[in-house]
């Protein structure tokens, strides 16, 4: 499945290829030409403690790219009303695409740290932080 993100899409989730063999594994994580990443944003990495969740907002204007790279986390998202509920894993490795307006936030249920790669399709900027609060239960 060709993920380019012209499209005005509230979410999209696509398998990534997990290559391995003794020395460990490799995946692909963001792949901007490809698939037709906008350039200008920033790529960032984040954990997820035990027991604990990061996120419950939405964007206005900006788009999300992210895949679990250690760890497992529960992914929940509000799109149109309809709530998806994923789970995402390391060992088999998904890019999630979260579109504006889409509210999303990655639940750590496990006992390990968990660790997220991310690319926002703008930089932050504190004075205009484009993040609206919005919980998922």
């Amino acid at each position: 499945m060709d993920m380019h993100f012209t499209e005005n899409i509230d979410y999209k989730i696509k398998d990534l290829k997990l290559y391995s063999d003794s020395r460990g594994a490799l995946f692909e994580a963001l792949r901007f030409k490809s698939e037709k990443i906008p350039n200008g944003g920033q790529i960032y990495v984040y954990s997820v403690m035990p027991g604990f969740r990061r996120g419950d907002h939405y964007h206005e204007r900006k788009g999300e790219w992210f895949c679990c790279v250690a760890g497992t986390v529960t992914l929940l998202m509000k799109a149109n009303g309809k709530k998806i509920k994923k789970i995402l894993k390391s060992k088999r490795p998904q890019l999630v695409y979260v579109g504006p307006g889409t509210a999303h936030t990655i639940i750590n249920k496990n006992k390990e740290e968990a660790i997220m790669v991310a690319y926002a399709s703008k930089e932050f900027d504190p004075n205009d932080p484009d993040t609206i609060s919005k919980e998922i239960n």
